[in-house]
C-alpha cells in the first residue's frame, strides 16, 4: 500500500489581549477543530503571567502545541512548547540555546527560499511561508514555493494567513503541512463555522508521501 503524508491540520493565531469573545471562540475551536498548534501573537501587548499561564495550560491541555511569537525569554519562563521567530540564524541560535533541543522553534520566512533552506538545515522545526501582513498576497508565488518545498524537504511547512478555503485546499494538495488562517478570522461571528469548513476541506485530502 502506498504511503501517505499525515493530514494537513490547522494552525491557529491568537491575538492579544484575549477578549471574552475570543476566549470563548478559542475554547470552542480547541474542542471542535483540534488544531495542531496555537500561536500567541506578538501585537505589542505584554504577557501577564497568571492569565498567560491559564491560556497556555488550556491550549496544551487540548493537545495542541502552544508557541509564542518572538518571545524567547517569555517562552522559557512560561513553559510554552516553543516560539516562532524571524528567519535569522543568530536569532535562531539564541532561541535554541535558551529553550533547548526539545523546544519547537519555527521560523517565519515570507517568500524567501534561501532563508528557509538555511534555517531548516540549522534545525528549525518548521518553516512558515506567506505574508505576515493583511495586505495583498501573491498566492501564485506562495503556491510555487510550497510545491517546491514539499518536493525537496522533509521539514514541515506552514502557509500563513490563508482565509479562502479553495486556496487552503490547493496548498494542501501541493504538500503544505499546516494552514494558518489570519488573526482577523476571529472578527467574524461565523469564525468557528469557517474554521470547521476549512478543517474538513483540508482534512479529507490525501497526499502521497
Amino acid at each position: 500500500m502506498a504511503k501517505t503524508k499525515p493530514r494537513c491540520r490547522l494552525y491557529l493565531q491568537i491575538p492579544l489581549p484575549l477578549t471574552a469573545k475570543l476566549d470563548a471562540q478559542l475554547s470552542q475551536a480547541l474542542t471542535e477543530v483540534a488544531p495542531a498548534c496555537v500561536l500567541i501573537c506578538d501585537n505589542g501587548t505584554p504577557l501577564e503571567t497568571s492569565p498567560a499561564d491559564a491560556l497556555i495550560d488550556r491550549i496544551q491541555g487540548a493537545g495542541a502545541a502552544c508557541l509564542l511569537e518572538n518571545g524567547i525569554e517569555a517562552a522559557a519562563d512560561l513553559g510554552t512548547d516553543g516560539v516562532q521567530i524571524d528567519a535569522d540564524p543568530g536569532l535562531y541560535g539564541r532561541a535554541r540555546e535558551a529553550l533547548g533541543e526539545s523546544a519547537n522553534i519555527g521560523v517565519s520566512c515570507g517568500l524567501r527560499r534561501h532563508e528557509a533552506m538555511l534555517l531548516a538545515e540549522a534545525g528549525a522545526d518548521y518553516v512558515a511561508f506567506g505574508d505576515s501582513s493583511a495586505g495583498p498576497r501573491d498566492f501564485e508565488a506562495l503556491s510555487e514555493l510550497i510545491a517546491w518545498w514539499s518536493e525537496i524537504f522533509v521539514v514541515p511547512s506552514v502557509a500563513f494567513n490563508v482565509v479562502d478555503v479553495k486556496e487552503a485546499e490547493q496548498l494542501t494538495q501541493l504538500g503544505v503541512d499546516f494552514i494558518a488562517p489570519p488573526q482577523s478570522i476571529w472578527d467574524s461571528d461565523a469564525a468557528i463555522e469557517n474554521l470547521r469548513t476549512m478543517d474538513r476541506a483540508i482534512g479529507r485530502i490525501r497526499r502521497a508521501a
